[in-house]
């Protein structure tokens, strides 16, 4: 396949790469092309050539909460980079780049003394992807300090507020395939001292509860009565392997990959969890982790 994105400025191509490298599950094929775009102008550009050609595509932010097939994507993956990886200060108003790594932005956030978002510290992931799948933790979610968002269609650059957009537990109503590129959020002012204290009990809570092995993250949605990975131990199921697809022992709702896991084995052993619990439990669980097919 000859590459039809050459002539474009602000980006970098890469054909043929193999997608476990940018995922945390470490699982995946290949992409016919991984484009980084650097800019507003560089993501109209290439859009245009996806709309010309017909080209499927996917939009991926740190590779979290995302399990790739075996066969990759015959598509055109894109990551954003340069300008929107930047974050900009007005008062108490923080303009992120949907690029930008949580971590960055509580770390630089925390030096300047704001307190608000604490609670999203050691979740992996970007600004956008945690706005679009409406990230959070102990009862919180991003939402709460989004004050508004710019999305790119295909067509237009749009501004929308918050009141425009649906909100729900891990959900957003931004559909698949608009690029989130800027998000604003609102802080308060406190002091360095105490929201870095709490931004490391929590990254600490996360750390003692939480598996150090590959992953995506929390496999399913809590259901609202019981928490996805009580149920999965109560089943007995801490330890079920596939392949080198495994229950953690530590969270129940993480399936790990322990070298050499597969999506396929990945996958193999999500079903095998859903039907225990339904026949144990009458819940029908629902993944939160994303397949890119």
């Amino acid at each position: 396949m000859k590459n039809i994105f050459r002539s474009i400025k602000g980006i970098r191509v890469l054909k043929k790469t193999p997608l476990s490298r940018y995922t945390s599950f470490h699982i995946g094929g290949y992409a016919d092309y991984l484009i980084t775009v650097h800019s507003k102008r560089a993501l109209r550009n290439v859009f245009e050539k996806i709309k010309k050609y017909k080209i499927r595509y996917f939009i991926l932010g740190a590779g979290t909460n995302l399990l790739v097939a075996d066969s990759g994507f015959r598509g055109v993956v894109i990551k954003l980079g340069g300008a929107f990886k930047q974050l900009k200060q007005k008062n108490n108003q923080f303009i992120c780049g949907a690029g930008l790594l949580l971590d960055k932005l509580l770390e630089k956030t925390a030096d300047r003394g704001y307190q608000g978002a604490e609670f999203l510290a050691g979740i992996p992931g970007t600004v956008g992807g945690a706005v679009k799948g409406n990230a959070g933790a102990f009862g919180k979610s991003i939402s709460q300090i989004v004050e508004s968002i710019t999305i790119f269609d295909g067509k237009n650059f749009k501004e929308l507020k918050k009141e425009s957009i649906k909100f729900g537990y891990r959900f957003s109503s931004v559909k698949n395939g608009v690029f989130i590129i800027q998000v604003k959020v609102k802080l308060r002012k406190s002091n360095r001292r105490s929201v870095t204290k709490k931004m490391a009990y929590y990254k600490n809570y996360r750390k003692q509860r939480q598996p150090d092995e590959w992953s995506a993250g929390s496999f399913f949605k809590n259901p609202p009565e019981v928490p996805a990975g009580k149920l999965i131990e109560q089943c007995g199921l801490k330890g079920l392997r596939i392949g080198d697809a495994e229950v953690s022992n530590k969270h129940a709702n993480f399936i790990i990959n322990r070298g050499q896991a597969t999506a396929e084995q990945v996958i193999a052993l999500a079903q095998k969890i859903k039907r225990v619990v339904k026949n144990k439990k009458g819940v029908t669980l629902r993944e939160e982790v994303r397949l890119l097919k």
